[in-house]
């Protein structure tokens, strides 16, 4: 074996070494481009006459209408559908001052960007802990992206959003208005990349 072929085999070694390094940061290559999708929500939630999980237990929905104000996008405008069920096993993350502890039943969500693409959002977890005489809650949920219109046809991702919640109004049926604010942190993955203005 000569000179030439062995430098030009460590050469390869080296090239392919830097490709996995680089699918390992999950840095963007042809097909696939991560894009950083993290910004401040504010927006109320009321109660929906929408029973999305075990149909007739008599517990509705929430629904709940956003912005989210992002330093990449702008604001982007959203609504979300949410149900929640009684926590069958406490998650140790509530603090102590929780009265009780609700789980995700159910989370659907579209994000509207200013040019009029939707991003879809599915929840896959979720927790949220009540505390009656303040009259909050804190709630952590977790989701993947799962598509959309426009640019977002074919995205997919991961999203974390924490959430501090004010309830300002309830009555006996359980029906509520409130309030919320919270951060969002995802990557977005899509074929091509993003073009959206602010």
């Amino acid at each position: 074996m000569n000179i030439k072929s062995v430098r030009t085999k460590i050469v390869l070694g080296i090239m392919m070494v830097g490709m996995v390094i680089n699918a390992d940061a999950g840095e963007n290559r042809p097909g696939h481009f991560e894009t950083p999708y993290n910004g401040i929500i504010s927006g109320t939630a009321t109660s929906a006459p929408i029973d999305a999980v075990n149909s007739g237990d008599g517990v509705d929905g929430v629904l709940g209408t956003f912005a989210i104000t992002t330093q990449k996008f702008g604001q982007v405008t959203g609504q979300a559908l949410v149900e929640d069920v009684p926590a069958a096993i406490p998650s140790g993350t509530c603090p102590p001052e929780t009265d009780f502890e609700l789980a995700l039943g159910a989370i659907d969500a579209a994000h509207r960007f200013s040019n009029g693409d939707q991003l879809f959002l599915k929840g896959h977890t979720r927790t949220a802990c009540v505390d009656l005489d303040t009259g909050t809650a804190v709630a952590h949920e977790s989701g993947e992206f799962t598509g959309g219109t426009g640019q977002f046809s074919e995205a997919s991702g991961i999203w974390d959003i924490t959430d501090k919640i004010n309830l300002w109004t309830t009555d006996p049926s359980g029906h509520f208005f409130a309030s919320y604010t919270g951060q969002l942190k995802g990557t977005i993955i899509t074929s091509n990349p993003l073009h959206i203005k602010k």
